[in-house]
């Protein structure tokens, strides 16, 4: 009973944050520059926050055969009450840190250079922002830092926890984007269907919290995801 409860728990973050977003759009009159600028800020966060968490965790990755990762740990404990970071997982994840640091920044250039920056500056996007800083922060504490979980943890298994939504942008872009966008335009060209802004949303948002929820139900520290190191 408990696991039947903690797998329909799963798609609870997906199913609530799309409800958002449709919320938003019909609500809040959010248009298509917002909900891209969310989900890049999205990325953002979830990675800072995982390769942050990634510096603490101790345990080697057994993917990888270099001589780092088959002795001790040299740990460095600048400040007493946090937690101590290994020079061997900032050498690993820098990789990573540089794939986020120019993606994030120059996706936002572009939307924000191509839409204007006033849309995005309103209080129903900050408080979806915080919203989100909190909910990862939930899930840090409750994957790694709640018991000292960080201790039982390699490097990549936080990782997993941040790219798994790169791979869900991949998805979306595939999966939701591209074909919603083909069937409205011909539809409209053949049927003289006028789709208005907020209209044209909402039919995005239904494949794209679909393969949300999908996601969100997905364990990263199964082999229900995979980030490759080779």
């Amino acid at each position: 009973m408990r696991e039947a409860l903690h797998a329909s728990s799963d798609y609870i973050p997906g199913l609530v944050w799309n409800t958002v977003l449709i919320t938003a759009v019909v609500g809040f009159q959010w248009n298509l520059l917002q909900i891209a600028v969310l989900y890049v800020l999205e990325i953002a966060v979830i990675n800072v926050l995982y390769l942050l968490v990634s510096l603490f965790a101790p345990q080697p990755i057994s993917d990888l055969d270099e001589e780092r990762w088959n002795r001790e740990p040299t740990p460095v404990q600048p400040i007493g009450w946090v937690p101590p970071v290994y020079y061997r997982n900032a050498r690993f994840i820098v990789r990573y840190v540089l794939f986020v640091g120019i993606l994030v920044p120059i996706v936002l250039q572009r939307l924000v250079a191509q839409y204007g920056l006033e849309s995005v500056l309103t209080p129903s996007v900050g408080l979806a922002v915080v919203g989100i800083i909190l909910f990862e922060l939930r899930r840090v504490w409750q994957h790694f830092i709640r018991g000292r979980k960080y201790r039982e943890s390699s490097p990549l298994e936080a990782i997993q926890f941040g790219f798994i939504h790169v791979g869900e942008l991949f998805v979306i872009l595939v999966y939701a984007i591209v074909p919603v966008t083909f069937i409205v335009v011909i539809t409209a060209i053949a049927f003289g269907i006028d789709y208005g802004s907020r209209a044209a949303l909402l039919f995005y948002l239904v494949p794209i919290g679909a393969i949300r929820i999908w996601f969100s139900s997905l364990d990263p520290l199964t082999d229900d995801f995979e980030v490759s190191i080779s």
